[in-house]
C-alpha cells in the first residue's frame, strides 16, 4: 500500500506557478515548457517552406498585437485606430516590433531578432519562386538568429545536431521559442490603467 501511494505521488503532474518560475533557473523553466515548442514545431512541419515562414511571421505579428493590446489602455469600440486600418501607426510588423521594445515589453536583442524574422518573411513573400532556405541571404540571417540564441544551452536534451531539416528546422525551432515567450508575456501582463482626469478638468470642491 505504501509503495502504491509512493507511485501515485510520483506520477502526479506538476503545475508551474508564476512564483515557482521565479525560483527556478532558466534551464528548468524552458525544460518544463518544452512540450509547447515541440507542438509548434510539429504544426509547422506540415507546411511548405514558404507557407511555414509566412505562417510563423503572421503568428508572431498577431501575438505582438495581442501583447500590445493587453498592455495598452483599452479602447471602448471594437475597432482600434492604432492597429486595425492600413494607415494605422501600428499596422505593420516592423512598427509593432519597435513599439513593443520602446515601451519596455521586450529587450533590444529580442527586437533585433524579430526584425531578422521579418526580413526572412519578406524574402519569402516577395520572391515567390526563387526563395528557399538554401538561399544565401536566408541562411545568413538564420545563422544570425542561431548565434543570438542560447536556448539550446538551456535544454539538455536538445543539441544543434538534433534539430532536423537544416536551416528550416533551426528557423522553426527558434521562432517557436519566440512565440512561446510572447504567450507567456501575454499571460503575465497587466494592462495600463487610464489616467485620472487632470486638475483642470475637475470641479473645485466647495
Amino acid at each position: 500500500m505504501a509503495e502504491e501511494e509512493k507511485h501515485n505521488q510520483k506520477s502526479e503532474p506538476k503545475t508551474t506557478t508564476k512564483s515557482a518560475i521565479k525560483e527556478k533557473t532558466t534551464k528548468e523553466v524552458v525544460k518544463d515548457q518544452n512540450w509547447q515548442l515541440v507542438y509548434l514545431l510539429e504544426q509547422f512541419k506540415k507546411e511548405s517552406d514558404r507557407a511555414a515562414v509566412i505562417l510563423v511571421a503572421s503568428i508572431i505579428d498577431e501575438t505582438l498585437q495581442t501583447l500590445l493590446k493587453s498592455y495598452l489602455v483599452p479602447v471602448p469600440s471594437s475597432e482600434d485606430s492604432l492597429f486595425d486600418n492600413a494607415t494605422s501607426p501600428l499596422s505593420t510588423f516592423s512598427a509593432k516590433i519597435d513599439i513593443t521594445y520602446r515601451i519596455g515589453l521586450i529587450s533590444g536583442k529580442f527586437a533585433r531578432d524579430l526584425h531578422i524574422v521579418r526580413k526572412i518573411r519578406n524574402s519569402f513573400a516577395h520572391d515567390i519562386y526563387g526563395c528557399s532556405f538554401s538561399n544565401g541571404s536566408v541562411k545568413s540571417r538564420i545563422k544570425e538568429l542561431e548565434n543570438s540564441f542560447i536556448i539550446s544551452q538551456n535544454i539538455d536534451n536538445i543539441k544543434r545536431e538534433d534539430i532536423k531539416d537544416g536551416e528550416r528546422g533551426m528557423f522553426l525551432y527558434l521562432t517557436s521559442a519566440m512565440i512561446w515567450e510572447f504567450n507567456s508575456l501575454i499571460k503575465d501582463r497587466k494592462e495600463i490603467k487610464e489616467s485620472n482626469l487632470e486638475w483642470f478638468y475637475t470641479e473645485k470642491k466647495q
